[in-house]
């Protein structure tokens, strides 16, 4: 397996993790610019620099860290407080960063006085890159791994994570899952869509490729099986698809 550390300046180790979230930041910021010039939402590249230093800052680091707090481990924190800034530690929620992000894009639309929703329409698309590095960086640390193979037809793809067990790369499949996301919304992008359609689509499409994608991930220590089947993480997501689909029906009622 490779090292979580992907070198050192002088004491100082720097981590996949790391890397894959700063890498993720400036890829999005390169597309969003990209996007803008062809449906221009901001003003200029400058705002859209300001837009996601907030976002990232406030919507997804603040917004995954407290998210993972709340909806995966919140005994642990109410006995350990100072962990909950344990960064490096790893432990991040996208459905908390997607609410983050979500009230973080709602005040800087309000204080600009720029349409929310093609606002998010336009984040929607890089939006969809998110967790393609991140998730990377999950097989790295050997966090969030999938179920153990039972059938020998599959064993081939298994991967021993440090218990001796041959696992699924469920971090690979949800990689490769954000990926196949991204490229949908890019073309439902140059489809030219109506306002709207990208924001729930997102929701949609994000909420059905995790809930599937999760039937191969192992769930949470701490947390187990919700309902004896699925994981915190697919209930989570349902909530997503939901939104989506009840954003399409208002959408519609309103043309």
């Amino acid at each position: 397996m490779i090292d979580p550390v992907a070198f050192h300046i002088g004491p100082l180790a720097v981590r996949w993790y790391g890397l894959a979230y700063a890498a993720t930041l400036l890829i999005c910021i390169w597309i969003l610019t990209i996007l803008n010039k062809k449906r221009p939402v901001f003003k200029d590249n400058n705002q859209i620099f300001d837009f996601i230093f907030w976002i990232f800052l406030v919507g997804v680091l603040l917004g995954g860290r407290l998210g993972y707090v709340l909806f995966y481990n919140l005994p642990y924190y109410l006995d350990h407080p100072a962990k909950i800034f344990a960064l490096w530690e790893g432990g991040m929620s996208f459905h908390g960063g997607l609410i983050g992000t979500a009230i973080v894009a709602y005040i800087l639309a309000r204080k600009h006085k720029i349409d929310l929703l093609r606002m998010t329409d336009l984040l929607a698309v890089p939006g969809g890159l998110v967790t393609v590095l991140s998730r990377l960086a999950n097989f790295i640390n050997r966090e969030l791994y999938g179920r153990v193979i039972e059938s020998a037809r599959w064993k081939w793809m298994g991967v021993d994570f440090g218990d001796g067990l041959l696992r699924y790369p469920s971090q690979l499949f949800q990689s490769a899952g954000a990926m196949l996301l991204f490229l949908i919304l890019l073309f439902i992008f140059s489809r030219k869509p109506k306002k709207g359609v990208l924001t729930c689509s997102y929701l949609i499409l994000y909420g059905l490729i995790r809930f599937i994608l999760e039937f191969w991930r192992q769930p949470d220590a701490q947390i187990g099986f919700l309902f004896s089947f699925f994981t915190l993480g697919q209930l989570l997501s349902l909530g997503m698809v939901l939104a989506g689909i009840t954003g399409f029906a208002l959408l519609k009622r309103r043309a």
